[in-house]
C-alpha cells in the first residue's frame, strides 16, 4: 500500500511534505496560467521516455570531447567513483562543462514534458556528470536491478553526450505495472545485498512477465525517468558513455528565475542530497548552514 501511494520507502513525514509542496506549486501555476492543456505524462505509467534532439549534437559532442580532454590532462575535476572503478565523475558540471548545457531545458519539447509531469513549474536541484567506462567484469550496486527512494513528484533527466545503445550502456527500465508486480512478489531492490543482476529466474518462479526496455539515444537526446521504478545501469561493452544528469523538484516559479536566484555556481556545486524541505527558501537556508559549518 505504501509503495502504491508513494513509490518509495521514505518516512511518512518526508512524503507528506513533498506531496503538500507539489500541490502548492500546482495551485500557484494554475492560478497564474490557468488549467494546463497538457496530456498525462508518460512517466506515470512507463517510468521513462526519450526526447530526440533536445540539445544540438554539436554541443553534445563538444561536451564529450571536453571530458576526454580533462581526463587526458588528469584534471582534478575528474574523480574516480568511490563505489566502483567503472565510472569517472565530473565535478561542478555547469562550470566545468559550461552553462551551455542548460540549453537542453530551453527545448520546447523538454519543457512541455516536464510541465506535464510536474503540472507546475520545476527547478534544477542538482546536476551531476559522469563517464561510464567499458568493461566485461562483474558489476554491483546501481548496475543491478534496483529501485531508488526519491520523494514523490521528483524526476531525473539524462542528457546524453554520447550514443546510448545496448552495446554502449543504455539504462534498462521497467514500467509501473511490472515494478509493482515484482514488489508484491517480494523483490524490492532497495539494499545492495538484495539486488539481482538478472531477474529472469525470479520472474519465472513467480509467474511474472520479464519485459525490461531501453531507449536508444544519440548525442543531444534526453531520457526523462522516474527512478523509483525498477531500473539498472548497463555497462558499456563497445565504448564509453557520457551523461549529464539533472534532478528536478517542483517549484513555484520558472526554473530560469530560480536559477538566477540560486546562482549557477551554487547549483553546480550542490551535493546530490535530498532536501528535507523542498521549498527553495528552505534549501537556500540549509545550504548556507552547511557552508558555515
Amino acid at each position: 500500500m505504501y509503495y502504491e501511494r508513494y513509490n518509495n520507502t521514505l518516512d511518512f513525514t518526508t512524503n507528506r511534505i513533498y506531496t503538500q509542496y507539489a500541490r502548492e506549486c500546482m495551485t500557484a501555476y494554475t492560478a497564474k496560467h490557468g488549467t494546463m492543456d497538457l496530456p498525462a505524462s508518460p512517466l506515470v505509467q512507463n517510468g521513462a521516455m526519450i526526447i530526440k534532439g533536445a540539445l544540438s549534437a554539436v554541443k553534445a559532442n563538444a561536451c564529450s570531447a571536453k571530458i576526454t580532454g580533462l581526463i587526458e590532462r588528469k584534471n582534478p575535476s575528474v574523480e574516480q567513483s568511490k563505489k566502483d572503478s567503472l565510472s569517472l565523475h565530473i565535478s561542478d558540471p555547469l562550470i566545468t562543462l559550461g552553462a551551455d548545457i542548460l540549453d537542453v531545458l530551453r527545448s520546447p519539447e523538454v519543457h512541455r514534458n516536464l510541465l506535464a509531469y510536474f503540472r507546475s513549474h520545476y527547478r534544477i536541484h542538482w546536476v551531476t556528470s559522469y563517464r561510464s567506462l567499458p568493461t566485461k567484469a562483474a558489476v554491483a550496486g546501481s548496475w543491478l536491478w534496483h529501485s531508488d527512494s526519491f520523494p514523490p513528484h521528483t524526476c531525473k533527466m539524462f542528457l546524453h553526450l554520447t550514443k546510448a545503445t545496448a552495446d554502449t550502456g543504455a539504462t534498462d527500465f521497467m514500467n509501473r505495472e511490472d515494478t509493482m508486480a515484482y514488489r508484491r512478489a517480494g523483490y524490492f531492490g532497495q539494499f545492495r545485498g538484495e539486488r539481482y543482476a538478472e531477474l529472469q529466474d525470479f520472474a519465472r518462479d513467480h509467474h511474472l512477465p520479464y519485459r525490461p526496455f531501453h531507449l536508444d539515444a544519440a548525442p543531444g537526446d534526453v531520457t526523462i525517468c522516474d527512478v523509483n521504478f525498477f531500473h539498472r545501469a548497463v555497462t558499456p561493452r563497445a565504448d564509453f558513455r557520457d551523461i549529464v544528469s539533472f534532478f528536478f523538484v517542483p517549484n513555484p516559479i520558472h526554473w530560469e528565475e530560480q536559477l538566477a536566484l540560486d546562482g549557477i555556481q551554487n547549483i553546480s556545486k550542490r551535493a546530490a542530497i535530498l532536501p528535507k524541505n523542498p521549498h527553495p527558501d528552505a534549501v537556500i537556508a540549509a545550504s548556507g548552514e552547511q557552508r558555515m559549518m
